[in-house]
């Protein structure tokens, strides 16, 4: 079992969030020491004066226990890289790999959450693709079955394949319970056009429970 693995995306506003969290629920009810960890976080929601970040804010709702950890808070729900420059802030990644290091050493695993896909902005000079490399992380890529997303998955394979970026396998998020043509045929038609294993198929679930999400997330255990 890995240590820590890095959740990126083919596209934005897939569920990277929400995949993150099950993850780290079902891996806690495992007894393990789990640890979030975001290198970026964007959209800083102000309250009491205070910054929060808005999906460690989104964890603490369901457990209070798994730690959690940023290096750069930003506002905007922009790319770090757009938010960084309004908010007139230079990232460092030698901070990011510390703070990495140091909070991956307080947890049996830890999951690391990025911003957009591969090739989002980071910082000047840098894509996201090179943050994971840089940090030597493997990928779980989330995607959704919505038509055009294999069109999206294949390009983010490829993009980690040029990159030498090791993919762990896919998940496949906010699959319908009454599903179209192309939702119903998404897996197979994915899978004839790359060798990928997939990981796990998550129910699109409104407002799921704890204990909703460990069950979905079950497949956890075997990362």
């Amino acid at each position: 079992m890995n240590n820590s693995l890095f959740i990126t995306g083919c596209d934005t506003d897939i569920g990277k969030t929400f995949v993150s969290i099950g993850l780290c629920l079902a891996l806690e009810k495992e007894n393990k020491n789990v640890g979030y960890f975001k290198p970026f976080q964007s959209g800083a929601i102000e309250k009491d004066d205070k910054l929060l970040a808005p999906d460690i804010e989104e964890l603490k709702k369901y457990s209070s226990s798994i730690k959690t950890k940023y290096s750069y808070l930003l506002k905007g729900e922009v790319s770090p890289y757009l938010a960084s420059n309004i908010n007139n802030i230079k990232i460092d990644i030698s901070k990011i790999k510390n703070d990495l290091e140091t909070f991956k050493s307080q947890n049996d695993f830890t999951i690391i959450e990025g911003a957009g896909g591969l090739y989002c902005p980071a910082f000047k000079g840098m894509l996201f693709c090179d943050i994971i490399k840089s940090l030597e992380q493997e990928i779980i890529i989330v995607t959704t079955p919505n038509l055009g997303r294999i069109n999206h998955t294949l390009m983010t394979i490829d993009c980690a394949k040029k990159n030498n970026i090791k993919i762990k396998g896919l998940i496949i998020n906010k699959m319908p319970f009454e599903k179209t043509l192309s939702q119903e045929n998404f897996i197979k038609e994915l899978t004839d056009f790359c060798d990928e294993k997939i990981l796990g198929i998550i129910p699109d679930i409104k407002n799921p429970t704890k204990k909703d999400m460990q069950e979905i997330f079950s497949f956890a255990s075997n990362l």
